[in-house]
C-alpha cells in the first residue's frame, strides 16, 4: 500500500489534483501485463472527457511531468496509459522490511474499526448426519470470519443449529416405538437418522404416523416436559457429534442457538408486524407484500400459515431482531447457498417493519446472504454415503498414500518421518486438499470433486501449496546447516534484482490488496487465487535461481530474506484458509 500510496502522490502532483483525489488514482492504478511495459500503470481514459483530449495525448503529457526519486525510476507513456517503472531495489526493501517488521500482520488493515459483523454460517441439523454438502458453508463462513478479523472487525461467529421443525416428530415417534438407549449412546447421529428414516418410510404406508409425528412436534412446542427431555437429549447428543468434527477442523463458534431459542419470540414479533399494518391477511394466512419493495415479482412473505403456524421465515425475522438488539452489527452475513428469495423476502419484509416502526437505524440493509454453488461428483469408499467425518477419514488415508508413492520416487523430498508425524501430516494434507479445493473457484460456481485431482502436489491444490511452504522451510534447513542462518536483520539489497527476484517482490506487494478483495466481494477464492500465485512465483525464481550453493554472500543474504518473506506471507494466507502450513511433507 505505501507504494501505491507514493505513486498515486506523483501522479496527483504531476494532474494538480488535492489529497482527497489521491484514493481514486490508487484506485485506478492497474499492473501492466508484463514486467517489460513496467510495473504500475495509470490508465488516462477517465481524464479524457475532464481534459477535452485524448487519451493517448494526456498519458504523453502526464509522463513527461513525472520525475524519478526516491521509488520511481521513470514513467513512460503507452498509448492511453502512463507506465511507471519502480526502483527495485528500493520497493524491494520496503516490501520486504514491512514483511520482517510484523510477519503475521503483513497485510492487515483495520478497517473495521472493531465494528461488528454477524456471520451465521455451517448449520447443521440436530438428529441427521454432518453431510458433506455442509463443507461449503462452513468452509466459506470461517474462511470469511478470518478475514474480516484480519481486517480489524469484531466477528461474531453464529452457527444457527436447525433444531425445530416436525421432523422432531417423526424422530420422536420413532423413539417412542423402536428406541434402543444404548445404540443412541454408542453412536448417537447415525443412530437418530435410521429412526427418523424408518417413522419416515412407515407414514407412507401409514398416514395416520404423520399425524401422531405433527401431534408430537406440537406438545414439543407447547412444552411438554417428557418430549422436551429427549429433544435436549438428541441435541446434546447431535451437537457433540458436530464438536468432534469441527474441533478436528480446527472451527469454533459464538453461538450454537439455533431455531428453538427464538421460538418464544416469534409471536410477539408477529404481532408487531400486525400492529405497523406491514402484514396483511391472504387466505387465511398472514403475509407480508415484498415486490412493491425490491422492485421484482416475488411471492409475499407468509408469517403465519392459515391453520396457524408460525413460519421459517417468522423465526428468521425475530432471530434477525434479536441478533441486533444483542449485537448492533454493521453487517449480518447468511451463508446459506440457493435462498436468494427467502433471504430476500426477509430483509425487505424487516425493511418495511423498520419503516413503518422509524427506526432510527436501518439496519436490514446490511444483511446479506452470501450463496453458493453446489459440489457434485463427491463419493467415498463406502459409495455414496458423503458424511463429512467419512470424507475427512478418506482424505487423510488417501494423503498418506500419495505420500507413500512420492517418497518411494523420490525419499529426499520425502524422508521417513515417525508414525505419530506421518499421522499430522496426512491429516493436515487431506483436510487441505478439501478445503482449498472448496475456494479454488469463484464460490457461485458449481464444482466437481475428484480425488485424484484434489491431492495432487503439484498444480492449483492445497498440497501444493504446503509443499511449496515446506520447500521454503527446508532452505532455512539447510541455511542452518551451513552456518547461514540469518540474524533476523535486513540482508543487504542488491543494486539490480533479476525479474524472478523482482515478479516475486511484486506478488509479495499484493498480499494486502488480495484480503481486501477476498472481504468486499465475500470471496475466499481471492486468497486461494493469490497463493497460488505467490507459489508460482517462487517456484520460478528458486528453479532459475540458487539461493544458497554457489551464490555470492550478499546475494545468499537478500534472497533469504526474500524466501522468509514469502514463506510468511505463504503461511499468512493458508491460515486465512484455515489450512495448516507444514515444515515437512
Amino acid at each position: 500500500m505505501p507504494i501505491t500510496a507514493h505513486v498515486a502522490r506523483a501522479l496527483g502532483a504531476a494532474l494538480g489534483y488535492a489529497p482527497e483525489h489521491l484514493p481514486e488514482i490508487e484506485r485506478a492504478l492497474t499492473e501492466p501485463p508484463s514486467l517489460a511495459l513496467g510495473d504500475l500503470a495509470f490508465p488516462c481514459f477517465q481524464l479524457a472527457r475532464q481534459l477535452r483530449a485524448a487519451p493517448a495525448k494526456i498519458a504523453a503529457d502526464l509522463a513527461s511531468r513525472i520525475t524519478a526519486d526516491t521509488l520511481i525510476e521513470r514513467a513512460v507513456a503507452q498509448g492511453p496509459y502512463v507506465n511507471l517503472y519502480l526502483d527495485r531495489a528500493a520497493a524491494a526493501r520496503q516490501v520486504l522490511g514491512a514483511i520482517a517488521g510484523d510477519p503475521e500482520r503483513y497485510g492487515s488493515r483495520n478497517l473495521g474499526g472493531g465494528q461488528v459483523i454477524v456471520l451465521d454460517f455451517s448449520a447443521p441439523n440436530i438428529a441427521k448426519p454432518f453431510h458433506f454438502g455442509h463443507l461449503r458453508s462452513t468452509n466459506i463462513g470461517a474462511d470469511l470470519a478470518r478475514i474480516f478479523s484480519f481486517l480489524g472487525y469484531r466477528v461474531v461467529r453464529k452457527n444457527y443449529i436447525g433444531d425445530w421443525g416436525t421432523q422432531f416428530g417423526f424422530v420422536i415417534y420413532a423413539w417412542q416405538k423402536w428406541g434402543d438407549l444404548h445404540a443412541l449412546r454408542q453412536r448417537a447421529i447415525e443412530y437418530l437418522v435410521e429412526l427418523y428414516v424408518r417413522a419416515y418410510k412407515e407414514s407412507e404406508t401409514d398416514p395416520g404416523v404423520r399425524e401422531q409425528a405433527r401431534h408430537l412436534f406440537l406438545r414439543l412446542e407447547q412444552g411438554d416436559p417428557d418430549i422436551a427431555a429427549l429433544w435436549q437429549q438428541f441435541r446434546e447428543l447431535s451437537l457433540a457429534g458436530f464438536m468432534r468434527t469441527y474441533e478436528r477442523l480446527g472451527i469454533g463458534f459464538d453461538s450454537y442457538e439455533g431455531e428453538a431459542s427464538v421460538n418464544h419470540l416469534v409471536e410477539a414479533v408477529i404481532e408487531r408486524f400486525r400492529r405497523a399494518s406491514v402484514a396483511v391477511e391472504s387466505e387465511g394466512a398472514l403475509v407480508v407484500p415484498v415486490s412493491d419493495v425490491l422492485g421484482r415479482e416475488l411471492a409475499p412473505m407468509m408469517l403465519r400459515k392459515s391453520d396457524g403456524a408460525s413460519t421459517y421465515a417468522a423465526r428468521d425475522c425475530a432471530e434477525a431482531l434479536d441478533r441486533f438488539e444483542r449485537y448492533g452489527f454493521s453487517a449480518n452475513i447468511y451463508v446459506v447457498s440457493r435462498q436468494e428469495d427467502h433471504f430476500a423476502q426477509v430483509f425487505a419484509a424487516l425493511g418495511k417493519l423498520a419503516e413503518a416502526e422509524g427506526w432510527e437505524s436501518r439496519w436490514p440493509q446490511t444483511c446479506e446472504n452470501v450463496s453458493f454453488g453446489y459440489v457434485r461428483g463427491m463419493s467415498t469408499r463406502k459409495g455414496e454415503a458423503v458424511w463429512l467425518e467419512d470424507v475427512l477419514d478418506e482424505a487423510r488415508d488417501r494423503a498418506r498414500r500419495v505420500r507413500e508413492e512420492k517418497s518411494a520416487a523420490n525419499p529426499r523430498a520425502f524422508p521417513e518421518l515417525p508414525e505419530e508425524e506421518l499421522e499430522r501430516i496426512s491429516e493436515s494434507v487431506g483436510q487441505a486438499a478439501l478445503l482449498y479445493f472448496d475456494v479454488s473457484s469463484r464460490r457461485m460456481s458449481d464444482i466437481t470433486f475428484d480425488w485424484d485431482s484434489v491431492l495432487q502436489f503439484e498444480g492449483n491444490t492445497g498440497p501444493y501449496l504446503q509443499y511449496c511452504h515446506a520447500r521454503m522451510c527446508g532452505i532455512f534447513r539447510k541455511a542452518a546447516a551451513q552456518g547461514l542462518a540469518t540474524t533476523g536483520g535486513p540482508a543487504p539489497t542488491p543494486a539490480t534484482l533479476a525479474d524472478e527476484e523482482w515478479a516475486l517482490v511484486l506478488v509479495l506487494r499484493g498480499f494486502g490488496a488480495a484480503v481486501e478483495r477476498a472481504a468486499e466481494g465475500r470471496e475466499p477464492h481471492e486468497i486461494s487465487q493469490y497463493l497460488h500465485t505467490l507459489a508460482s512465483a517462487f517456484n520460478a525464481f528458486y528453479n532459475r535461481h540458487t539461493v544458497i550453493d554457489g551464490a555470492e554472500p550478499l546475494t545468499t543474504g537478500f534472497r533469504l530474506e526474500l524466501v522468509g518473506a514469502a514463506q510468511a506471507v505463504l503461511a499468512s494466507g493458508l491460515r486465512l484458509l484455515g489450512i495448516r502450513s507444514l515444515e515437512l511433507m
